[in-house]
């Protein structure tokens, strides 16, 4: 039995495709690549059906949440008109998750400080990831659909951590930046993934939780998010360089 929960979550790379983002370089984008500053507490949810929209126009992820949220027996024939489109089913590959507050709130923020809600359709939606740029390894390629041994790596703004508990599929440049499945679309890994030269990929058995956080200074929560030709994605948890994209040319 396929031991990974069919769930939705975000389909940045549809924003991306649709809307044209440019890359890191093109829009002048840097972060430190330090642990962006926490909340004192963070509230742990299980994974679970996100009921999710995409506004293609905006280029920001919405979750159902708030004072209306859209009930769960709704859902399915709930039907968004454009900009607003739902994500994909994917298989997620970790346990537990904490979001604490929507992108570009103050990171001093407190309780609904931390959350910028809206409606549409009658119901309240709260927004919980902005994608920023996109970036190529191995040459330009598509961004649904890379090639072999190409890689997407996706900018965002998402003020969530995320805790692997058992097994992780730690892929690395061997040059010091490493990252971590997050999702795939078959519902099992494939650690034959077609990679760039000099790319590897393994399985790491841990000892103890993995959480992984965003980076990035002041209310800054960033994440990259890189993209295989099969449709698996990972999240960057350590960097080679103090800054992303490196300030070595």
């Amino acid at each position: 039995m396929n031991q990974f929960k069919l769930i939705r979550i975000i389909l940045i790379a549809s924003i991306l495709h649709s809307c044209g983002l440019k890359t890191a370089d093109q829009i002048g984008l840097q972060f430190s690549t330090e642990k962006s500053k926490l909340p004192d507490t963070l509230i742990w949810k299980k994974i679970g059906l996100a009921k999710e929209l995409i506004n293609q126009k905006e280029m920001v992820v919405v979750i159902s949440g708030g004072s209306r949220a859209i009930p769960l027996e709704k859902w399915d024939e709930f039907k968004p008109s454009f900009p607003y489109t739902k994500n994909i089913d994917r298989f997620l590959l970790f346990q537990e998750t904490a979001f604490y507050r929507s992108p570009y709130t103050n990171v001093q923020c407190v309780d609904t400080a931390c959350i910028k809600q809206r409606e549409y359709k009658n119901y309240t939606w709260v927004e919980i990831a902005k994608p920023i740029c996109v970036d190529f390894i191995g040459g330009k390629t598509d961004i649904l659909k890379p090639a072999k041994e190409h890689l997407v790596i996706k900018t965002i703004q998402k003020c969530q951590t995320l805790k692997f508990t058992d097994r992780i599929f730690q892929l690395s440049d061997n040059q010091g930046n490493y990252y971590v499945m997050h999702a795939t679309e078959s519902g099992e890994p494939d650690t034959t993934v077609a990679l760039p030269k000099g790319w590897s990929i393994k399985t790491v058995q841990l000892i103890h939780p993995l959480i992984i956080s965003p980076f990035g200074s002041g209310d800054e929560c960033y994440y990259n998010i890189i993209g295989d030709h099969l449709g698996q994605g990972y999240h960057q948890y350590i960097f080679a360089e103090s800054f992303y994209p490196s300030t070595e040319k």
